[in-house]
This record gives structure tokens, sequence and C-alpha cells, in this order.
């Protein structure tokens, strides 16, 4: 193992790796634009870091960074674009090793990881396994998703699924697993590939013609999606089962129940929740159950109809979206009584709706705003943090809403830096998200490790959000009132009088709501904490709207982590008091017969 980075200087050129080669071409308006943006934010993310850390004073590196954004206009009009290049770049460098690595431990959230099949199939046996989870135990993971169903196949010897996984006969992971994390209080969800039923790259590991289904599919091939053609193979070559179809929904959720009842597992993650993806109008999705429904519903057979008969083919879109949405309300409706305390969560993608609808059916937000699905993991895979943010995180977050779920951005660990790591996670834990999953096992390094293990060592960053829901909200709370210290104590010259006395008076009166809802949670302490928490975030920005016209970053972060704490209240609402709620007028109507 690697030596702990006992302070930001460990981080070195090592570490981050080089920087990109700088061209000398000349700047233009929009990518100045878009340069100061990148800048000026990664200065707001590192502040945020250093604040939530206890550090109030400036860093050095931050006003050196802060002064070359003043400059950066009258250098590029000067004609200096390498000179800009060459500066930015190394900024942004120095400004990752600015990041307090022991920082990270502070805030209740749920830290995941996708435990995927090769690394299971690697460790061959529970004693190898269990190195698995010591590493990502020291790592801070609390949550691991583990790959149980892969293109067709189960990890474990299934009585519903035609065939064990070939390259873990001889031995029962999800089994092994679910003690290794029950060891370590870590949760354990089982991951599985719900109509995507066959993998081409799969076949060639357990030695299977490229064209074979899988196991699913060889048996029924009634059940399969298909080309209009009927190729069963779409373009991201792998075969799969025609949601539409009233058998292959019976079967899955056969196959789920068999999971959740035989394992004690914490949580059931979706993946491949969708219909294959569609390169042209013809690519896919024309299994035979989802013509023949869309048949009696319309009396016209989806194959003869193409995008320029817009009515038709939006209905032919709706239809197959609410075959996937009806099957989601079923797994959350059939599984949840197996197993209470069972989280359903989903992977996917995080394209915009429409694009979603047209090219995988995929309509994510119904799923959330109805309940039916408790975290939403959407897939923002991206190498640079600002792509991630601005194209990958932030539609998807508009798409949650104010849905009462937890929202956990996927963060691409894959030839990921330290540097750029810490930049990710600190740009999630300014949003308003419930913790991250990594994405996998297979890519986390020793170096990565170091960084995360300081995750688990507070007493805040045990707590798991989804499972205390308002201890989580009032020690996130708690952490903003540190952050807030300085306002709250007077020591801001523009902040007094009456807008002082407003502040102190209602984060007490949050902090007071909050503390009562954790010791007696029912409607009347939720009502009452959701009423204040949302009375402060409304007039924080005008309280701090001066502070606002130097960090900008740092007031929007403030408004975030509220919304954040909002969100964990409301799922607390649905999963504990509705619940209790419920239980209890089931209660009534008992004693009243």
């Amino acid at each position: 193992m690697a030596q702990p980075l006992k302070t930001p200087d460990d981080i070195d050129r090592d570490v981050l790796g080089d920087p990109p080669p700088v061209t000398a071409l000349p700047i233009n308006t929009l990518e100045a634009i878009a340069m100061r943006q990148e800048l000026q934010d990664l200065i707001g993310r590192v502040e945020s870091a250093l604040l939530t850390g206890g550090n109030q004073g400036e860093n050095v590196l931050l006003s050196e960074a802060k002064n070359f954004l003043k400059q950066m206009p009258s250098l590029i009009a000067q004609g200096k674009d390498l000179q800009v290049r060459t500066q930015w770049e190394q900024l942004r460098q120095n400004l990752w090793r600015a990041y307090p690595t022991d920082t990270l431990a502070s805030l209740p959230e749920v830290r995941a990881i996708w435990l995927d099949r090769g690394t299971i199939v690697a460790a061959k046996s529970p004693a190898g396994l269990r190195v698995i989870f010591d590493r990502l135990a020291a790592a801070g993971v609390n949550t691991v998703f583990i790959e149980t169903v892969n293109a067709g196949y189960p990890i474990y010897p299934s009585t519903v699924a035609p065939e064990q996984n070939p390259l873990t006969k001889g031995w029962d992971p999800l089994e092994a697993a679910v003690k290794l994390a029950q060891e370590r209080k870590m949760e354990i969800h089982a991951w599985v590939w719900v109509f995507a039923a066959g993998n081409r790259r799969h076949n060639a590991l357990v030695g299977k013609d490229a064209n074979y289904p899988g196991p699913i599919l060889s048996l029924y091939p009634q059940w399969g999606d298909a080309s209009a053609k009927g190729d069963i193979f779409p373009p991201e070559n792998k075969p799969f089962l025609d949601p539409a179809n009233p058998q292959v929904q019976d079967y899955l959720l056969r196959l789920y129940r068999e999971i959740i009842t035989r394992y004690e597992v914490d949580g059931l993650h979706l993946d491949y929740i969708r219909y294959p993806r569609q390169s042209g109008w013809h690519s896919a999705s024309y299994g035979q159950a989802s013509r023949e429904g869309f048949k009696q519903l319309t009396g016209v057979d989806p194959v003869n109809i193409t995008p320029s008969d817009r009515s038709l083919w939006w209905l032919w879109t709706q239809y197959r979206a609410q075959q996937v949405n009806q099957f989601v309300a079923r797994v959350a409706r059939e599984l949840r009584p197996l197993r209470p305390n069972l989280v359903i969560s989903a992977a996917v993608f995080p394209w915009k709706q429409i694009d979603r609808l047209n090219r995988i059916q995929q309509n994510w937000e119904t799923w959330v705003a109805e309940g039916h699905v408790d975290w939403l993991v959407p897939m923002t895979y991206a190498p640079e943090t600002s792509r991630f943010l601005q194209e990958k995180v932030q539609p998807a977050l508009t798409g949650m809403g104010s849905a009462p779920g937890l929202f956990l951005p996927g963060v691409l660990i894959k030839n990921v830096s330290e540097g750029e790591l810490l930049d990710k996670l600190q740009a999630v834990r300014d949003l308003p998200a419930g913790g991250f999953s990594l994405f996998a096992a297979e890519y986390l390094n020793t170096k990565h490790e170091e960084l995360l293990k300081y995750t688990r060592s507070s007493a805040a960053g045990k707590i798991l959000p989804h499972r205390s829901p308002f201890q989580a909200a009032l020690m996130r709370y708690e952490l903003l009132l540190k952050e807030w210290q300085p306002f709250l104590a007077g020591e801001r010259l523009w902040l007094r009088g009456a807008t002082l006395q407003a502040m102190q008076s209602k984060t007490q009166a949050v902090q007071t709501a909050l503390v009562n809802l954790q010791n007696n949670p029912n409607n009347s302490t939720y009502q009452t904490a959701v009423i204040a928490l949302r009375s402060l975030s409304q007039d924080l920005p005008q309280w701090l709207r001066l502070e606002a016209l130097e960090r900008p970053y740092r007031v929007n972060t403030w408004s975030n982590r509220l919304l954040a704490i909002e969100r964990i209240l409301q799922y607390g609402e649905r999963t504990i008091i509705a619940s209790k709620n419920g239980k209890l007028q089931a209660s009534n109507l008992a004693t009243e017969r």
C-alpha cells in the first residue's frame, strides 16, 4: 500500500500526471469565456473544500489564480495566447494540489462503487473477494453495487435463471459478498442487467459463438427484441428482451424475488432498464410483443411508420417508454413488501429527456416522481470536471426536480488522477446530491484508496442518509453552521442590525426544528422543519448578496447544500414517517375489525 497523503503538497506531478500539451492557437471569445468559467469554478470548489475543513483564511494559490483571472482579458488582447494557455493549465494543476486531502470525512453521504463482473471473476473465491472488500472498506466505500446478473447470467446458482455464469461456477460470489459486506458494516445492493440479455464480448469469454444470444433468449427466442428486419443484435452488440412481453416481466420478477429473499441484500440496482439504443429508426425495439401491443392500441404495425409520421411515431415512442415505466412500477410494488427496507436504484442515462425517449425510451423522471426508485444514479462519466458538471450532471439534476429520492452521480475513475478525483467529488458535494458512485472497482488504484479513506474517519462519515435521514440532515446542517460562523458572529462589517438578527434567528430556528424532527419524527415536526428550512433558503441569497459579489460559487454552494438537506428530509418523510403512518393505519383498521 502507498503511504498516506499527509498534506496537499504530497500530491506531486507523479500523482497528478503531466498536463496536456499546450498550443499557441489564438483564444477566441467563446473559448476565453469557457476557460474563465472553468478556472473560476475550480477556485470556488477549492475554497469550498478549504472552508469545510475549517480554513477561513486566504490561500496563496487561490490568490494567484484570482489575480490571473483579472489579467486574462488584457493578456489575450495583447496576443499572449500561449502564455495564457500555459499559465491557465499550470494554475489548474496547482489548484488541485491546494485541495485538503483530509477533509472528505465530514459529510453523511452514500459512497458507492460498482463491483464489476470482471473483478468478481478475478477474485476466484470468497478469500479473494475478501481482499477486495477490505480495500473498499479501507477506502471509505459504504455501499457496493455487486454485478449479480450480467448478460443473462446470474453469478450465483439460481433455480430461476437457465444457467449460472460459467466463470463463477463452483462458488457463490453473492453469498460471500453479503457476508463480507455485513462484517464491514457496508451495504450490498444486487446490480442486475434488466432487459439486456446477452453480450458478444462476454460470449468470447465463456467460449460461445459471437452470435450466441445468451442463455435466456437461446431458450425463449420469442422473448427477444429485434430490428424491423428481425436482427436480434442492435448496434450496441447486446441482444435485449422485449419489455412489452408479459412473460419477460414475470421471469425477471421471479429472478429478483429469488435474489432478495434468498440473500440479505440491502438494495436492487437496475441497469439496462430501457430499450436498446437506436442508431436509426428501424434499428431496434421491434420485438413481437411490442409490435402486437401497439397494433392493438392503434391498428398500425409500427414497422410501417417513420419519424415523419409525427403523431403515430410519438405514440410509438410513448408506448415503448410506458412498458419500461410499468415494469419499474411492478418492481417497486411487488418487491418492497418482501423486504420493506429494500432500496431500489437505477443506473440511467443523463441525456435530456427528449433524447432519451427517442433513442432508448427511458423516462426515469416518472420513476423518481412516483417514488418507484429511491436513488437515481446517472452514468455521468466525463474526464473533466467542467464537462462532468455541464454536460452530464446538471441535465440529470434538472430532470430529478423536486422528487423525494437521492441523487448519486456516477464518477468515472478510470485513468483519473487524485487531483481530478478530488475535484469531481468536491463538485458533487457542492450540489444537492446524496452522495456518489464510483465506476468501477476494476479501476480503483492504491492512490485512490489512500485519498478516499478520509471519507470514513469521522462520525458524520459513518452515517447513511437513507437509513438515518433526519440525523444526516442535522449533521449536514451543523456543518453549514460552522462555515457560517463568521457571519453569525457579526464578523462581516456589511452584515449588521436587523439583517444579522434575522439570520441568527432563522438559522437557530432550523437547527431547533431539525433536532425536534430527529428526536420525534412525525408529520408535525417534519412540516415545521421543512418550512423553517425553506424560509432560510429563500432569505440566504439576499443576506449574503455582498458576499456573492466576491464569491458567487460559495453562496450558490450553500443554497445547494440547503436543498440537499431538504431532499434528505423528503426521503425520510417518505420512507420513515409515511411508512410509520401506514403501519399505524393498518393496525387501527385491524383493531376495528
